[in-house]
């Protein structure tokens, strides 16, 4: 028994037209390959893919967006810059494109509490916390079944902070002058 699939046309300005949306299960088909493309979360989790217009130029763009645009007939480019937004419903999903997981919103209403909450609570981690941060990052790679996700969203949470100031800290991109029990 399949999956059901219904393929529409992705509206633009500039012409996606060897492109087809799965608004059901948020993907996007390829007339040209003849198959759905080949899609991965990014380090925050949303997945991007990149489209050629029908001018031959590549662009990237959140799954979300073509899937909202071909589900509400809103040409692409008024995403984003247009001011109008998609948010994921289940905000912790965000790999999920279906339509069932996905709203438009402007601007303010995408921060709505369960967005804030993601974002954290403004509060700089001291060198002592993300020291300990680093230890406890240690000690969970040591089970090579851990994911590394699941312990950023977990410490995010533990220490009030947004998924991205974690993710940082795990990939030292920020903090990175601090090594494991040298807090001050």
């Amino acid at each position: 028994m399949g999956e059901e699939v219904i393929l529409t046309p992705i509206p633009s300005n500039i012409g996606f037209s060897n492109y087809l949306a799965d608004t059901i299960n948020g993907r996007i088909w390829s007339k040209k390959s003849n198959r759905f493309l080949n899609l991965n979360p990014n380090s925050n989790g949303y997945i991007y893919c990149s489209l050629i217009d029908d001018k031959g130029h590549k662009r990237s763009f959140g799954v979300h967006r073509p899937i909202m645009a071909s589900h509400s007939g809103i040409p692409l480019e008024m995403f984003k810059r247009g001011g109008i937004e998609v948010d994921h419903i289940k905000s912790h999903l965000k790999h999920v494109n279906g339509i069932h997981n996905l709203e438009l919103c402007d601007r303010k209403g995408q921060y709505h509490e369960s967005t804030r909450l993601k974002m954290g609570k403004g509060k700089r981690l001291t060198e002592a916390e993300v020291c300990e941060i680093l230890e406890q990052l240690q000690k969970w790679k040591s089970d090579e079944d851990n994911k590394i996700s699941e312990f950023i969203h977990m410490t995010a949470e533990a220490f009030g902070q947004g998924y991205r100031s974690i993710w940082n800290i795990v990939n030292r991109k920020s903090w990175k002058h601090l090594q494991v029990g040298e807090a001050k």
